[in-house]
């Protein structure tokens, strides 16, 4: 097996190996009701910011004509999880990583919430359509931005490691 195959497979341990909290979590039904507070609490403060009508209870937003529910889903755990995991399976040093942390986690914890402010916003002007959109393109939105978030903190790691050999 050659250098790069072996590199790839480590990799692909170490990503597998890191997966298993999400699974525990999931497993021993681990309480993430924190994230839903600081999300539900986030969205709700930003919608009276900007003057929208809308009452909050427990961990649901409601409006005259619909209601959002902020499940543990929707505070992009899993995301959160598997980028850290992406970063921690690439080769690199840990104060890179940490800056990948640093910088990632924030970032996807934003588009998370312009995700669901988006979704209000839809929901509010077009509930069918809501569904759909929530089931379809925000499941692979979220997936993409991870992807997207890795990439570039890699991009950025490896064009460092390049420039570091060279001087």
């Amino acid at each position: 097996m050659n250098d790069k195959k072996k590199e790839t497979l480590f990799f692909l341990t170490k990503l597998l190996a890191l997966s298993t909290p999400l699974y525990l979590i999931l497993w021993l039904g681990i309480d993430l009701s924190f994230l839903q507070e600081i999300v539900t609490r986030v969205i709700y403060s930003f919608l009276n910011l900007t003057g929208t009508p809308a009452e909050r209870y427990g961990f649901s937003i409601v409006f005259r004509d619909f209601s959002f529910y902020i499940s543990k889903d929707c505070t992009g755990w899993k995301g959160m999880l598997f980028l850290m995991a992406l970063i921690i399976s690439t080769k690199s040093t840990w104060k890179k990583r940490l800056v990948g942390f640093t910088v990632g986690l924030p970032a996807f914890f934003s588009f998370n919430l312009l995700r669901i402010l988006f979704m209000i916003w839809v929901g509010l002007s077009n509930p069918v359509i809501f569904y759909l959109l929530h089931e379809v393109l925000w499941q692979l939105s979220m997936i993409m931005a991870v992807l997207v978030l890795w990439l570039m903190w890699a991009r950025l790691d490896i064009n460092n490691l390049k420039n570091r050999k060279n001087s």
